[in-house]
């Protein structure tokens, strides 16, 4: 590769580095990831605590997408691969390399510039600035107790969210008049199941007897399911039997969320209950400020959310239809895309 063809270095702003430990099950077993993150976190000791652009961050990943032989460790800004990372190799990279600011060349299998191209970061954390010092332990709890204010920049609004490292059970709200509205509340609940976490679907509306593609996989996925409806609203026989069905179903959630069994939960279509008046919004959001778990999830799908729904919530997405098969073309729902 010629001198031309070498893509420049960002322009980044200083900023310690971020240490990612491969756990895909393809490079190392899960011991050995544990063994390697329990050596570098006591050896990293107050690089990991302090305030950027001093601080280390290690992340445990999924596949980091360039195998080789595993443990493999990469080093970002430096963007720097290691593979057969063992404890005392781990100790030697941080040594040597975070600290050191020389990378230890006979473990390097994949880099992303030049060597000695690397982006620029801070100088204290290199080690050519002298002895390096910690700031005082208060300056640790100065930025937990520092308010969040709105960044101005898309970078500086991650840079923020870094400092911050805020985690909390999202509600979640999926509405609007397009399709996807369920379907992206089940690509979590997938991700969810995926990860090991306990997940709770409840539908509303959907018959209780339905068998949906979705259903029969969260059956097979062993993801607790619960069917409180008797058809959708537009179709159903009886209103009150479908309202009171609602309201039922609403005592169960409080049960179920009360239960802190879930660390995610569903609530597919409860849209329209609080919709149609059968369920006061505000009583509901009141319950759920009080009673919903800290950590846990919450998902509501359905059209129509009312504003106080959308006030509460952390997260709202809007479906928009643009283009529809059956209005364009004619073609009927079909099995594995809509049920």
């Amino acid at each position: 590769m010629t001198d031309e063809m070498v893509p420049p270095a960002p322009n980044m702003r200083s900023y310690g580095r971020q240490m990612f430990i491969c756990q895909h099950g393809n490079c190392a077993s899960p011991e050995m990831v544990t063994a390697l993150q329990a050596t570098v976190r006591p050896k990293l000791g107050d690089l990991r605590r302090l305030r950027n652009p001093e601080r280390v961050k290690v992340t445990l990943s999924e596949c980091l997408g360039v195998c080789s032989g595993g443990p493999v460790v990469v080093v970002y800004p430096d963007g720097i691969w290691y593979h057969h990372v063992n404890e005392e190799v781990m100790a030697r990279i941080i040594d040597e390399h975070i600290i050191g600011g020389v990378p230890v060349e006979e473990y390097v299998f994949h880099r992303l510039y030049p060597a000695g191209g690397e982006p620029v970061y801070a100088p204290e954390v290199r080690g050519d600035a002298g002895t390096y010092e910690a700031p005082p332990a208060t300056s640790a709890k100065k930025e937990e107790e520092e308010p969040y204010s709105e960044p101005i920049s898309a970078e500086e609004r991650r840079q923020a969210a870094r400092k911050k490292n805020l985690k909390k059970g999202l509600v979640i709200v999926n509405t609007g008049e397009g399709k996807g509205k369920t379907t992206a509340a089940l690509g979590v609940m997938t991700r969810a199941w995926g990860r090991n976490m306990r997940v709770g679907l409840i539908q509303f509306l959907k018959h209780e007897n339905a068998k949906f593609g979705e259903i029969r996989a969260a059956e097979k996925m062993d993801v607790e399911r619960i069917g409180l409806g008797d058809g959708w609203t537009w179709t159903s026989k009886d209103m009150d039997e479908t309202e009171a069905r609602a309201v039922a179903g609403w005592e169960l959630v409080k049960q179920e969320v009360l239960s802190k069994k879930f660390e995610v939960l569903i609530l597919d279509e409860f849209t329209y209950p609080l919709h149609y008046g059968w369920l006061d919004v505000n009583e509901v959001i009141g319950w759920l400020k009080t009673h919903k778990p800290e950590k846990m999830h919450l998902i509501v799908t359905g059209r129509y959310a009312p504003p106080e729904l959308v006030e509460y919530a952390d997260l709202v997405t809007e479906m928009k239809n643009v283009k529809h098969p059956l209005e364009t073309q004619g073609i009927r729902a079909q099995k594995g895309i809509e049920f």
